[in-house]
């Protein structure tokens, strides 16, 4: 599950809206769902704070988490990295970094007379390289291997110029980011299989939408699990990613769909990725 600190919503909901205070530990756990990727899009928690804001996740019902040093560019990206590795270090179940808001815009190169365009980004192709190789090195190992470095990517940046970036990190998290385009999400799925079609994939699966400030319609809800379910067991993702923890005490129909969609299905066996 994607996890945001508690409160960290305000703008994005309506004053009508209640809740929202829940913490991401607690979450996942009133979920059913044993992940979270960790991502302080709004400032909190702050690096200093990261040693004592990841006690919560020191749970034996947390079987892994993530930390993203990346939200929309790479200021203080070094910062965060190094408090986020800490807790590499001190936690079995941390299991890799992720870079949220990655590409910029809808992705689109502008031309510089490369034979090669490169997607407006975070970071180079080359830093993102730099970052793995400090996994592969420097970085504590999770149970003996390697961090896994995942990227946020949504459809509405379907541009082959991605492929050097996706190219060069383990995971991608796939996204919708406007509810009413999830009627295209098989179109563009394949498109994006297309261009990439060796990466491993979790499909980000939104309840709100933070484009209209409301939830996510029941018939949009079901469509994109329906394909979530179908991709799950053929093997063609390997995960689910539910956004947000501090939706989990508001009482939205979506939402409460959601649980009941994981308790269901949340123990079944699924294809290979």
């Amino acid at each position: 599950m994607w996890g945001h600190d508690s409160g960290s919503l305000g703008s994005y909901i309506s004053a009508e809206e209640s809740g929202g205070k829940i913490y991401p530990a607690a979450a996942v756990k009133s979920m059913g769902i044993p992940n979270v990727c960790m991502v302080p899009f709004t400032g909190t928690p702050r690096p200093h704070e990261y040693d004592q804001y990841a006690k919560q996740f020191d749970d034996p019902a947390i079987k892994r988490f993530t930390w993203s040093f990346i939200h929309g560019s790479a200021r203080d990206s070094q910062a965060i990295k190094a408090a986020a590795l800490r807790q590499a270090a001190k936690y079995e179940n941390f299991v890799g970094l992720d870079m949220d808001d990655f590409f910029r815009g809808h992705a689109v190169p502008s031309p510089n007379g490369e034979s090669a365009p490169i997607a407006p980004a975070a970071l180079t192709p080359e830093q993102v390289i730099d970052v793995q190789k400090e996994l592969n090195t420097t970085a504590p190992k999770c149970r003996g291997t390697k961090l896994d470095l995942s990227i946020v990517w949504y459809t509405h940046q379907i541009n082959p110029s991605i492929k050097r970036h996706i190219d060069q990190v383990d995971v991608v998290y796939f996204w919708t980011w406007n509810a009413n385009h999830l009627v295209d999400l098989e179109k563009n799925f394949k498109a994006f299989r297309d261009i990439c079609p060796d990466v491993r994939v979790r499909l980000g699966v939104y309840m709100w939408n933070f484009n209209d400030k409301a939830v996510v319609p029941m018939e949009l809800m079901k469509h994109q699990l329906d394909c979530a379910y179908r991709w799950l067991k053929s093997g063609r993702i390997e995960g689910l990613i539910f956004h947000c923890t501090p939706l989990c005490d508001m009482g939205l129909e979506a939402v409460e769909y959601s649980r009941c969609w994981i308790d269901e299905h949340g123990e079944e066996q699924v294809g290979a990725a």
